[in-house]
């Protein structure tokens, strides 16, 4: 049979790293090669359109250029990873159907989850609907399509499909993969990292390496934490669940010795949160020898950082740090977002950092329904006061899903009207730069909001140029 996974294109935004290869795509790549597939992976961010043709219009013709002669025992799948994405994926899908009949197509991501009834119900394209992590989901789908027999779907959790009358069957989710070191590491060698490279001289890079790539790796799923502004509860669910240290340094140590990456970002929401756990990490890489820089790309848990634990991220590689702060007003931080961060640990830990001469990046978000003038002059002297080499003032994003959203909506808080029964079709438009305005906050105008704006914006400009003045790399 025929399996085509095809990862979500990557939409503009501030980020340093450059276009990374799909991690979860490849996770669901390696499974299904563990259980005796051959899948093929698309990364959409590697397709560019011809003179005159729209980048959707690339996207499209390349899903189909891969789906040539599909049949009823192929099966594509696409990786939907936030709501902006699903007018696309649905297009493409619609246009594979009229193409390919017969073939069995699916959609995962955090999308596909929240919404995963309303698109079961309105969009035929879709044949099959996973719910979040989807690993066990892909695989029983996969042999599924390649017998031709239905009946093992019944009782698989966390799919949605329609039954031999046309009906929707949604099976909710039961539980999640417990012991992750069952899961084979991501599908590497099926990537051809010389169309990733770039030039990376204007890294942080105290090693003096060749920095080809940014190498995402994930060693935990899950979050214990409840932020009102997140969603990945709904992906990955409640707790913490970790890999085996060893694991992922066996991950690490073949991308040294066998492709010759040296630099990593790790992807994990909650790295730093079990100290046992991020310490044999740690001293796994120094006792091997690899001589390896890091960072994380949301920042480490700040609450569960002390000396002993950022002197050994420091020994392993790592050389630049976010801080992962969301806000400087100590109300809107632990009380509305619901964080759990006292200020004294931010500043306990940003001078941990300033003492091992990491890079240091603060992040924060402004707009939540309950901010003021006042809250957010508290993260300005925030800023001010931890003396960052680097910051970042994003705008509240309310994705669907989380709690802020829902508290948005039953307050009738967004700047522009929405149809909330029409959420799943993704037309909502959020621009995951982070600048534009949804919310308008209870005591705040929109006036008000483009003045700390401007502030913000020109505190990430000051810092960046500081920063260069001093020939310092980022």
């Amino acid at each position: 049979m025929k399996i085509l996974l095809v990862s979500s294109y990557r939409f503009e935004n501030i980020s340093r790293t450059d276009i990374a290869p799909p991690l979860g795509v490849l996770a669901l790549a390696a499974v299904l090669r563990q259980s005796g597939m051959q899948p093929e992976v698309l990364d959409l961010n590697l397709v560019d359109p011809n003179d005159g043709q729209t980048p959707e219009d690339a996207y499209i013709a390349a899903i189909i250029g891969h789906c040539q002669n599909a049949n009823e025992k192929t099966l594509i799948g696409f990786s939907c990873l936030t709501t902006t994405h699903f007018p696309f994926m649905r297009i493409a899908t619609q246009k594979i159907k009229q193409l390919y009949p017969t073939a069995k197509t699916c959609l995962g991501g955090v999308h596909a989850t929240l919404f995963i009834n309303e698109i079961m119900h309105n969009c035929p394209e879709f044949d099959y609907v996973i719910s979040g992590e989807g690993e066990e989901q892909i695989v029983a789908l996969a042999h599924a399509v390649q017998s031709q027999d239905w009946s093992t779907l019944v009782n698989q959790q966390a799919l949605g499909y329609r039954d031999i009358d046309g009906n929707v069957v949604i099976n909710p989710r039961v539980h999640y993969i417990k012991d992750l070191d069952t899961l084979p590491m991501p599908a590497w060698d099926m990537i051809d990292f010389p169309k990733y490279y770039r030039d990376h001289t204007g890294w942080r890079n105290p090693k003096g390496h060749d920095i080809k790539i940014s190498i995402p790796l994930m060693t935990t799923r899950s979050c214990p934490y409840d932020c009102n502004f997140c969603s990945s509860e709904s992906i990955m669910g409640r707790g913490f669940r970790k890999r085996s240290p060893k694991q992922v340094v066996d991950e690490i140590e073949y991308h040294v010795k066998e492709l010759g990456h040296n630099y990593f970002g790790f992807a994990d929401d909650n790295l730093t949160l079990r100290k046992d756990h991020i310490m044999a990490i740690c001293n796994d890489i120094v006792k091997r020898k690899l001589d390896i820089q890091f960072e994380s790309f949301n920042g480490y848990n700040l609450a569960s950082l002390d000396d002993e634990v950022v002197a050994a991220l420091v020994a392993a590689g790592c050389v630049y740090v976010i801080l992962p702060i969301e806000h400087g007003n100590d109300y809107m931080r632990n009380t509305v977002i619901g964080k759990r961060l006292p200020r004294e640990k931010i500043f306990e830990v940003n001078n941990l950092y300033r003492k091992h001469k990491l890079l240091r990046r603060g992040v924060f978000i402004m707009g939540f329904p309950e901010d003021t003038p006042e809250t957010l002059n508290s993260t300005r002297d925030m800023i001010n006061d931890l003396d960052l080499d680097l910051c970042n003032v994003f705008s509240l994003i309310p994705f669907p899903g989380t709690k802020v959203f829902k508290q948005i909506i039953k307050d009738n808080l967004l700047i522009s009207k929405i149809d909330v029964d029409k959420l799943w079709t993704g037309d909502m438009g959020l621009n995951t730069g982070g600048t534009d305005f949804y919310v308008k906050p209870y005591a705040m105008s929109i006036d008000q909001l483009s003045e700390y704006r401007g502030i913000f914006d020109q505190l990430a400009t000051e810092r960046l140029g500081k920063l260069r003045s001093n020939n310092g790399a980022f």
